[in-house]
């Protein structure tokens, strides 16, 4: 019988190396992990020691009495040395008696164990390792949370729509209106099938159906009407720099070159020369007539002159909404016009408090309808949920850029659902 002693990282390493070296009919005598010094002196390390043995005689494998001791990786030699040499001189001692043959079958079995349990230890390294990943997006996904200014004991959500609510607020979605709209999707689901209270919503399921929830949420109004033989005004109001001017030249180029309906353009802003000359550019290019409004009599006068006309549109000048003289001006000539459809005209790149604000001080001018610009220079859309949330009013268009009049949409729930909360990449191909 020949016995080693190996010495591993780990004892998954340590069987292979005995397997290796003694083959298949090696058992284990003993194992013991002791600490030893780290390379460089870096601290300590942890080894397996494992003593192995084989029966040379069954196994096939030539007898070592003449052979060197066998090193273990050079840390120390095999338990077992071969007897030294006699000079030979000396008569030969006689040979010992043969050992009895020893039953190997109960170590066998041994070691069959032995390798089970490292196999159930392997498998529980990878069920741990699994349990820990998803603990480590938990806590991930708590402290992303607590970061976004909600307190994770508020938050009574399956997994999956807590992750949606996440999504919302990195969207800029006010955490109370994202966390109200989760609510209502999770007792939703609940009412279908009762996944919700049991926390075994799939993620893919709870996209969609949050994704129909916010679509319900939001309200949209119709485009502007135009009726045969009527002239319909719309007027659009809102702060300096929205871009009342380009999105008036949108809907005029629309209704023009698309609908084929007489348009004609009036503009009350007579605070910039430029906002003047730049309407006019648009008016000569369209072959539109423009009318510049400074008393409520011009108005009157514009109104009557373009009764031909199925559509009005008036821009107005841009100002702070904590311009209360100004816009109480402004009202004054609005009040002269007849069923005026007033779109309050907000920027998507504008903080989400300073749109209710803003919405909240224009509220003197009637507006009937929200409308949205600069959709393409922003990459979070959550503010136009919020504030539609807040000021209660329709949605009509959306501006998404520059040209004239293709950077110009009519708002659906669709598409204001696909900004909010996207569909993820593989569900949209």
């Amino acid at each position: 019988m020949r016995v080693k002693t190996f010495e591993a990282g780990s004892m998954q390493d340590a069987l292979d190396v005995v397997k290796k070296e003694m083959g298949e009919e090696a058992f284990i005598l003993s194992t013991r992990t002791r600490r030893r010094p780290a390379a460089l002196g870096m601290g300590e390390e942890s080894i397996i020691e494992v003593t192995a043995a084989v029966d040379e005689a069954q196994a096939g494998l030539p007898p070592t009495a003449n052979q060197a001791p066998a090193l273990t990786y050079g840390l120390r030699a095999a338990l077992e040395a071969p007897a030294p040499r006699r000079p030979s001189r000396e008569p030969a001692p006689p040979a010992p008696p043969p050992a009895p043959a020893m039953d190997l079958q109960p170590l066998r079995r041994e070691l069959l164990e032995i390798k089970g349990a490292v196999a159930a230890l392997k498998d529980n390294d990878l069920r741990n390792a699994s349990i820990l990943k998803e603990l480590d997006q938990m806590k991930a996904l708590l402290s992303r949370i607590q970061r976004q200014g909600m307190p994770p004991a508020q938050l009574h959500l399956p997994p999956s729509l807590l992750e949606l609510y996440g999504d919302l607020v990195a969207n800029d979605v006010e955490p109370i209106i994202a966390l109200r709209l989760c609510e209502y999707a999770q007792r939703a689901l609940t009412d279908q099938d009762g996944d919700g209270a049991s926390g075994a919503v799939d993620p893919e399921r709870a996209r969609l159906f949050l994704r129909r929830v916010i679509a319900d949420f939001i309200p949209v109004a119709p485009p502007i009407q135009l009726d045969p033989g009527k002239m319909r005004v719309a007027a659009l109001v809102g702060p300096t720099g929205v871009g009342k001017t380009t999105t008036l030249a949108k809907l005029a180029a629309y209704a023009q070159l698309h609908l084929k309906q007489k348009v004609a353009l009036l503009t009350l802003d007579t605070y910039r020369m430029a906002a003047v000359d730049q309407l006019q550019q648009y008016a000569q290019i369209l072959q539109v007539p423009l009318h510049v409004a400074l008393t409520v009599e011009d108005l009157r006068s514009a109104l009557r002159f373009y009764q031909d006309r199925a559509l009005v549109l008036i821009d107005t000048p841009g100002h702070s909404p904590k311009d209360t003289d100004t816009l109480h001006q402004l009202r004054g000539l609005l009040d002269e016009l007849p069923e005026v459809e007033t779109h309050l005209v907000l920027s998507a790149t504008t903080k989400p408090r300073d749109l209710t604000e803003i919405a909240t001080r224009y509220e003197p001018l009637r507006p009937t309808r929200l409308l949205f610009t600069k959709l393409d220079e922003t990459s979070t859309y959550g503010p136009i949920l919020s504030t539609l949330a807040r000021v209660k009013k329709p949605l009509s268009y959306l501006g998404t850029g520059q040209e004239v009049p293709e950077a110009l949409e009519l708002a659906t729930s669709r598409r204001v659902a696909d900004l909010i909360l996207p569909v993820p990449v593989k569900e949209a191909e």
